[in-house]
């Protein structure tokens, strides 16, 4: 399959577009920390407000995605910014949080749009192993640095401190959009080309398995914080280990882009799930500063490994983008959706009582993508 050659700083735009479009999932523990402290809400609540949003990124990267080649990517990249920047400057002026869920799910259409935008850019290189192993390489690095300065914005002022310290990082970001320029293309054509169909049985296992798969992680993810604090460490200390975590992710893409296909993508994403679902066992089996700091280093190492394997595979079968923006959608649904279900479980019983549930949902990712074949590897 023949691609045009995409330029460097378009990449470099896109996946500044990716970075900028999954921040508030990146971000997510102290989001839910903040505004668990601030407006004095229960687990279940400050779950329901955060899953507003990360459903309204999903369904937007899903409608927005579904509509990619129709769409100015620079100038629909510059829209999704603007909104995400008002929204976050907005967030800061609220008071209610009625008012606040309103703000964050119009800012998650926005960067629903920049996501679908995103992964249009990416999946149009010749090589998706080595452009997602670089934007995988570049969102670790930023993550870590969001994930530390949302850990000393929110201990020294709370959700205001958070939302208008990000308003300001995201339009110092905003100038690397004018880079992106793409070739026309049409979805059709690029369907043709790849074999790929939506109703073809390994899209469906694919979005299911990431599904179940990303549950698990965007409920750790999203009480990590909460975790911490019910070990006895403090939000700044929480914060450096999840830096240092997310920088340990640093690696992965590294490894990825040295080892590309050669033990191609459906055994690397299988061994994934199996050595992440073995950190969360040891995570919550022993809940001290020792499992928490080893268990978050080698969870965010091994998920960003099979995340990369994951979006190859899909950059592959979907040159336009299209699943690889629905798989990222689909990522955040479950992110979603975990946030209430954890909430849930949490809120009457302990963290050692997420352990069956985890087990179960990575069981399943697990037979899902092996049902793949060999499908992935093509």
């Amino acid at each position: 399959m023949n691609k045009e050659k995409t330029s460097l700083f378009t990449i470099l735009g896109g996946i500044t577009l990716l970075i900028i479009g999954n921040a508030p999932a990146t971000i997510l523990p102290f989001i839910v920390g903040t505004l668990e402290e601030g407006f004095n809400l229960t687990k279940q609540s400050i779950g329901l407000v955060v899953s507003t949003e990360l459903v309204a990124i999903a369904i937007s990267a899903i409608f927005f995605g579904s509509q990619i080649s129709r769409l100015n990517i620079r100038l629909s990249a510059l829209l999704g910014c603007s909104t995400v920047v008002v929204g976050y400057f907005l967030c800061t002026l609220v008071e209610t949080i009625e008012y606040l869920q309103v703000i964050r799910g119009l800012s998650g259409i926005g960067s629903g749009l920049l996501i679908s935008c995103g992964h249009k850019v990416l999946s149009s290189s010749q090589n998706p192993e080595k452009t997602y192993s670089a934007y995988l390489l570049i969102t670790s690095l930023c993550g870590a640095t969001f994930i530390w300065i949302a850990g000393i914005a929110a201990e020294n002022g709370g959700y205001y401190q958070v939302f208008s310290t990000f308003g300001f990082i995201f339009l110092l970001l905003a100038p690397l959009l004018f880079f992106i320029k793409l070739q026309g293309s049409t979805i059709e054509a690029e369907e043709e080309v790849s074999g790929f169909s939506i109703y073809s049985p390994i899209f469906v296992f694919m979005i299911l398995g990431i599904f179940f798969f990303s549950i698990t992680s965007g409920g750790m993810w999203a009480f990590n914080e909460r975790l911490g604090v019910e070990i006895g460490l403090s939000q700044s200390v929480i914060g450096k280990i999840l830096s240092l975590a997310l920088l340990m992710g640093l690696l992965a893409p590294i490894l990825v882009w040295f080892v590309g296909d050669k033990f191609g993508r459906k055994k690397p994403i299988l061994f994934c799930f199996v050595v992440v679902l073995l950190s969360y066992v040891y995570m919550l089996s022993y809940m001290n500063i020792t499992s928490y700091i080893t268990g978050n280093l080698v969870w965010n190492f091994i998920f960003i490994v099979a995340y990369i394997y994951a979006l190859a595979a899909a950059a592959s079968l979907s040159p336009e983008g299209k699943l690889a923006s629905w798989m990222n959608a689909t990522g955040l649904i479950s992110q979603a959706s975990s946030p209430v279900i954890f909430g849930w479980i949490l809120g009457n019983q302990s963290f050692t009582h997420l352990l069956p549930y985890l087990v179960a949902s990575i069981l399943i990712s697990y037979l899902l993508i092996s049902l793949t074949k060999n499908q992935l590897d093509l």
